[in-house]
């Protein structure tokens, strides 16, 4: 796992005391390790182990010991493949509110990231009695893309921002979408999946989304999160117009208590 200490070990048997060893590294060509803080040398008894404390994801690689006798070839094994695995990140999931509340469509976008190697599946479920949104049983994203549940495109270009409005125009042909990102400093891979939500007028209240992530090599178990559909968009809209209401209405008193207050000192 990132972060824990990777011991490679290397066992040659020589009949001359006079030998040295070193180790190298394929990145894709052969290239020597050097003794550093980070790796660390151990040798006895005819035998070397290469110790690489707090590994990172770019410690992944082949690795192979060589040893050097004295007017003798220099000997090496077949190699120890090291592969740094990372579990991904307890998915999130974020409520997505469109430009237009009142007509356009509402979607949830889940998202999970930090994992390596980027091979992960997430899947959206609901559980509502009352509730109609079959499509939800497609809703899946699996990296690499192994089935037709979801898609995966172009990721945009350096820079570029993903509003929430292009996501739910991008998705509403499917039903549901994913996003593969990469971050090319840290290698973690970030992946989103997003569903669309039915017309506000078939939603019910007390629907509960969940997100699955699952299907990685360094986590056992599944992930989830939860979100509860507690009141419908129109009461939703019914309380953000009420505030908005309240809020113009104290302004409104304010700047009267404002007037009444300067009138009132102009004719003292």
């Amino acid at each position: 796992m990132r972060g824990e200490t990777a011991t490679l070990g290397c066992h040659f048997k020589v009949e001359s005391l006079k030998y040295g060893v070193q180790w190298f590294k394929m990145k894709p060509g052969k290239q020597l390790i050097p003794k550093s803080s980070r790796q660390i040398f151990v040798e006895k008894n005819q035998s070397s182990s290469l110790v690489i404390p707090e590994v990172t994801l770019e410690d992944s690689g082949w690795y192979y010991c060589e040893v050097n006798v004295l007017q003798k070839d220099p000997q090496r094994g077949n190699g120890t493949e090291l592969c740094v695995l990372a579990p991904p990140s307890a998915p999130k999931i974020f409520l997505q509110i469109p430009s237009n509340p009142q007509t356009d469509h509402w979607a949830l976008i889940c998202l999970t990231g930090g994992f390596h190697p980027s091979r992960v599946t997430l899947t959206w479920t609901y559980h509502s009695a009352a509730a109609d949104i079959d499509h939800l049983s497609d809703a899946n994203c699996t990296v690499p893309a192994s089935n037709s549940h979801g898609s995966l495109p172009e990721p945009p270009a350096d820079g570029a921002l993903l509003s929430s409005d292009q996501f739910v125009k991008s998705a509403a042909a499917h039903q549901s979408q994913c996003l593969l990102m990469t971050d090319n400093h840290s290698l973690d891979v970030y992946l989103f999946s997003g569903i669309i939500l039915p017309k506000k007028q078939s939603m019910k209240a007390g629907i509960t989304f969940t997100c699955w992530v699952k299907d990685h090599p360094a986590m056992n178990d599944s992930l989830t999160s939860f979100f509860t559909w507690d009141a419908s968009p129109n009461e939703l809209i019914t309380y953000l117009n009420i505030l908005k209401l309240c809020f113009l209405s104290a302004a409104t008193v304010v700047f009267l208590l404002e007037a009444v207050k300067h009138a009132w000192v102009q004719r003292k």
